[in-house]
């Protein structure tokens, strides 16, 4: 059952401001307006109940058990997330899925391989029809006084409405910009070396391509503004992905704008990036970049190959004859760079969950590399750190079977006193192995200038 309260529409991130301080609160911020995959944007607070672990095959059964418990019937009226599991899967995850070795000589710095919390409160807005919903739903077993649940929601609003800001931030704000002293995990060199060690495997015909990646890490520099920064990076990198997650020591900050899976009424959907160019203030410019990675015979066969092991990927879930290709290469425009883009469709099996999508199909095989399995055991031979939330997904299962999962990429990791940010890109057989270093640098921008 679901306790409803449908109002006017208030800018998400006024909300946002009231409840960020508190534990658990996460944002799924879609700010970039794009009616197919930009139209909701949720804040949930308040979680009921966490699941966090190492393995993930058990949790995907108690998850299952929990919303056969407490299924909730789709409705067109209503946004497609109405109260679940919301949080994230980490990268590394596909040690225990693909039976990859684990690394004994470095540390995961404290990020635990998932994060979901239980949510039955839900700020909801939709970005087209200019609607705000705040929804409860009513979860077996669990015994809360919803309506005071649903009272203590609208009070936030009305705090939003009237125009109540956090300013504390402003007034201790210090007087020159502070930015972290960032140091990568590898020398330009060393990076170098391993991309054409990748090239090296694809040579001797192990794979196709890889994704790879480094990581730039710094200490928090004292008196650092952590909510500043979301508010910078949000608007500076306006993504459909966009994600804040305040887990106390950690919080993650995306600005992602590639699609891992959503599901709809059963119908399953990926959108893998692969192909990149910078964008240009001018606009002949601009067209002609644009025009460039269209043409680009290297960019297209990444893609391609992409949407071939994604393919795969869904058929070991969806319906015989299913799984199409709607869209090939297309490119689609965002804050500093142009992306290929495709997609992919299916019609999950009836004997699916849709927690099976994690074992089907995780991590996205746009951030791993085809073959999936042998690109992700050289990645971990390659890469000297593991990526945690980088290149895994950030999203929701909701209890009417709705799901939408991003890849973390664009991604800010604050743990304690340490903030990271990792980069990464496809090598191939045709790859220029400085280009491709400049393209990680690139992707990285404006995650830079945020910080």
């Amino acid at each position: 059952m679901l306790n409803l309260k449908i109002l006017p529409y208030i800018e998400p991130n006024k909300i946002f401001q009231l409840v960020e301080n508190r534990f658990g609160t996460i944002f799924l911020d879609s700010n970039f307006l794009h009616s197919h995959y930009g139209r909701y944007s949720y804040i949930v607070v308040n979680p009921l109940k966490e699941f966090v672990g190492h393995s993930i095959d058990n949790q995907i059964e108690i998850w299952h058990n929990l919303y056969q418990s407490n299924i909730c019937s789709s409705n067109e009226h209503l946004p497609p997330f109405i109260g679940g599991l919301v949080g994230y899967l980490s990268y590394d995850l596909c040690k225990e899925l693909e039976n990859i070795r684990e690394k004994s000589d470095i540390s995961t710095e404290g990020i635990l391989p998932y994060w979901f919390g239980l949510y039955n409160q839900v700020f909801a807005f939709d970005n087209i029809k200019q609607i705000c919903y705040l929804i409860v739903v009513e979860i077996n077993g669990i015994l809360t006084n919803y309506q005071e649940q649903l009272g203590n929601l609208i009070s936030v609003y009305n705090k939003a409405k009237q125009d109540i800001k956090l300013s504390t931030n402003v007034k201790n704000a210090p007087t020159k910009p502070i930015s972290p002293k960032f140091v990568s995990n590898f020398t330009q060199n060393e990076y170098l070396e391993i991309i054409q060690k990748a090239m090296d495997y694809i040579r001797s015909g192990d794979i196709f391509e890889v994704n790879l990646s480094h990581c730039f890490q710094a200490e928090l520099p004292e008196n650092y503004l952590v909510k500043e920064l979301y508010q910078k990076l949000r608007t500076i990198n306006k993504a459909p992905f966009s994600a804040f997650i305040n887990l106390d020591s950690i919080k993650i900050l995306s600005s992602s704008p590639e699609r891992f899976l959503s599901i709809r009424e059963r119908k399953i959907e990926t959108r893998p990036i692969k192909g990149t160019i910078k964008r240009s203030d001018n606009k002949e410019i601009d067209i002609a970049l644009k025009v460039q990675l269209q043409k680009s015979e290297k960019d297209i066969a990444e893609n391609i190959m992409i949407v071939d092991l994604m393919r795969n990927d869904l058929s070991k879930i969806c319906n015989a004859d299913s799984v199409n290709v709607t869209q090939l290469c297309a490119i689609e425009s965002f804050t500093n760079v142009h992306h290929l883009v495709s997609v992919i469709e299916g019609e999950l099996k009836a004997t699916a969950s849709i927690f099976d999508i994690i074992k089907a199909c995780f991590p996205a095989g746009s951030i791993t590399g085809a073959p999936k399995i042998r690109a992700m055991q050289i990645i971990d031979e390659l890469e000297n750190s593991y990526r945690g939330v980088y290149c895994g997904s950030i999203g929701y299962f909701s209890l009417n079977g709705n799901v939408d999962l991003s890849v973390a990429i664009r991604t800010i990791v604050i743990n304690n006193s340490t903030i990271s940010y990792h980069v990464g890109g496809a090598v191939t057989l045709d790859s220029n192995p400085i280009d491709e270093y400049n393209e990680t640098l690139l992707k990285g921008q404006k995650l830079n200038e945020a910080l």
